[in-house]
């Protein structure tokens, strides 16, 4: 089992802008070959974030048009761009799967 990261304050969580959006599009970046591009929607505007998915899920068109938690005001994984997708299951080495609502919410809902 892997142990419990250091405890975070409240003050340092609620910085985070953590939101809902609808992943319209992917594609392999064209300057990035081993990472995807997707195109998110939020509620008014709209959002370009790498996902590193593109040699653990194969599959990985089946996501266009669900919603995902996005992580906004961090690095992105990409140097020079901003922005995460919340994923499972990479860092232990599982197929990775998205964070998201259980249930279709507005694009744009933050995370609170």
């Amino acid at each position: 089992m892997h142990p419990i990261k250091a405890m975070v304050t409240l003050k340092q969580f609620e910085a985070l802008d953590i939101r809902v959006g609808t992943i319209r599009s992917l594609r392999v970046s064209d300057t990035q070959p081993d990472f995807l591009v997707l195109s998110i929607v939020f509620e008014d505007f709209q959002q370009s974030v790498f996902l590193d998915w593109k040699e653990t899920r194969f599959e990985y068109e089946e996501i266009i048009g669900k919603q995902a938690l996005i992580l906004l005001n961090v690095p992105g994984i990409v140097a020079g761009t901003t922005g995460r997708v919340l994923e499972l299951g990479t860092r232990d080495r599982l197929m990775p799967v998205l964070a998201c609502p259980e249930h279709p919410i507005p694009d744009g809902s933050r995370l609170s």
